[in-house]
């Protein structure tokens, strides 16, 4: 009988010791960062507008983030990010360069951005931040583009639709001391299957996983394409990550 009460004492204080360990390792890892989401819904826009930096102000922040963006008064465009809450999933024209695809933001939000690439894209992160996830779509402009050939883009897949095209994007992680943390590639459209009927372009809001980055100090967005008349533009919501302190 003592040795059974022994036992029971000695399978206690194991179990005691082992919950121990994982409530500090618990308190550590919430002493080390905070998990944020930016949606971009704190931003107030008149209905079916955004913003694309006309103001000059060069950049917007939410949360840890630093948007940044250029604006070229004498073409009225952007390079980097603009804020939007365009709907307009059908209609080709300049309005469709500031609306999404999918028709709204992600989860039937409203607001979201839009990034056109023509210098380099960069998040800045005001404290270094893990990356975990983001949401990635198309933007009306590039999709129906390249759906149907508009204006300098090509019609993705030729005539028969046997043509091996593509529209990707390749998010970089940049760390403390400039050096590249990781990429991860995301493919916005791909005809490059050898069966058509896998030949898809991006019409919905799409998960990208970002963990592979690691902690960085910012990200760079670059847009390729098979196809030189490809417009480069996307759009962006959900932005998770771990901010460390």
């Amino acid at each position: 009988m003592d040795d059974y009460f022994c036992i029971m004492n000695l399978v206690k204080s194991i179990s005691f010791f082992i919950l121990t360990v994982i409530i500090l390792i618990s308190c550590t890892d919430e002493d080390t960062f905070r998990t944020e989401v930016v949606d971009f819904e704190e931003f107030e826009l008149d209905e079916q507008s955004y913003w694309n930096g006309s103001d000059g102000s060069e950049q917007f922040t939410s949360g840890n983030k630093i948007f940044n963006n250029v604006y070229y008064p004498d073409w009225k465009s952007w390079s980097g990010f603009a804020y939007s809450n365009v709907e307009n999933s059908i209609i080709y024209n300049d309005l469709g360069k500031y609306a999404a695809i999918a028709g709204w933001g992600a989860e039937k939000s409203e607001n979201y951005v839009c990034v056109h690439q023509f210098e380099k894209v960069v998040i800045d992160f005001i404290e270094m931040e893990e990356p975990r996830l983001v949401r990635i779509t198309n933007s009306t402009f590039t999709a129906l583009a390249i759906k149907y050939g508009y204006d300098y883009a090509k019609k993705f897949g030729g005539r028969d639709g046997s043509e091996p095209d593509w529209f990707k994007l390749t998010i970089t992680g940049i760390g403390y001391s400039n050096e590249i943390t990781g990429t991860v590639d995301f493919f916005l459209a791909d005809y490059r299957s050898d069966n058509n009927e896998d030949d898809y372009i991006v019409d919905g809001w799409n998960y990208v996983d970002l963990t592979d980055l690691g902690i960085v100090r910012s990200l760079e967005f670059e847009l390729a394409s098979s196809d030189a008349g490809t417009p480069l533009y996307f759009c962006m919501d959900d932005l998770k990550g771990r901010i460390h302190y």
